[in-house]
């Protein structure tokens, strides 16, 4: 239950922060700060992840889940570190006044928040499996259901394509390539359709991550 909680509190910290067109700088800064505490609680919960790494064979199966968590920590990293130096109200002028004008410093934080969301959607559809089996445990949910099983395959049908509408929405490819853009289709929506497009993005690499987990799996 309260790995639960925590993974759905990190997901939407990850959805609020991304949604800064809606919320202050003050409080964008505060989540920022609060998905950093999030993310060690959620590495300290996962140690035994970590410990294991130098052990057994490393397969396929194995070695992509530990380079989309790797990129998945830079990008992390790169996000929070550029946070701090273009940061203007909490943590104003902690790397400096050249650090905060910067244009590369503003860019990088975009990119690497991208990013983290599209990462986080590939983390989530390679440990989906495990997700899932805890969420049906939680709420008793029957599982081998064929109603549940066709309701679930439309669910990740429609998610991918509100996440494929909202990469356009979003400009995702031109915010990888790091193109200074000054704003997007998408903050023209409300905030909650908004959200439903950000997490529509998530569920797309979901699926996707789903996909490569399973195919790896096949091969080891």
């Amino acid at each position: 239950m309260k790995r639960n909680v925590l993974d759905a509190a990190l997901l939407v910290v990850l959805l609020l922060l991304m949604s800064f067109s809606f919320i202050s700088k003050t409080l964008h800064e505060a989540l920022g700060i609060a998905m950093g505490a999030l993310v060690l609680l959620h590495l300290a919960w996962n140690s035994g992840w970590l410990s294991s790494l130098p052990r057994g064979r490393w397969s396929i199966g194995r070695v992509i889940p530990a380079i989309v968590n790797l990129a998945l920590a830079v990008c992390f990293l790169l996000s929070l570190i550029s946070g701090l130096a273009i940061a203007n109200q909490l943590f104003h002028g902690v790397f400096g006044m050249a650090w905060q004008r910067s244009i590369v410093a503003h860019q990088v934080h975009v990119t690497s928040s991208y990013g983290l969301l599209i990462l986080t959607g590939l983390h989530l559809g390679l440990h989906i499996s495990g997700l899932w089996r805890r969420f049906a445990l939680w709420t008793k949910l029957d599982t081998s259901s064929r109603r549940v099983r066709i309701g679930l395959h439309l669910a990740a049908i429609l998610t991918a394509a509100v996440g494929v509408y909202g990469s356009f929405l979003h400009r995702l490819g031109d915010r990888l390539l790091m193109k200074h853009i000054f704003g997007t289709a998408a903050t023209k929506l409300s905030f909650a359709a908004f959200l439903v497009v950000l997490l529509g993005i998530v569920g797309l690499y979901a699926v996707i991550g789903h996909l490569i987990g399973r195919t790896a799996k096949n091969q080891n």
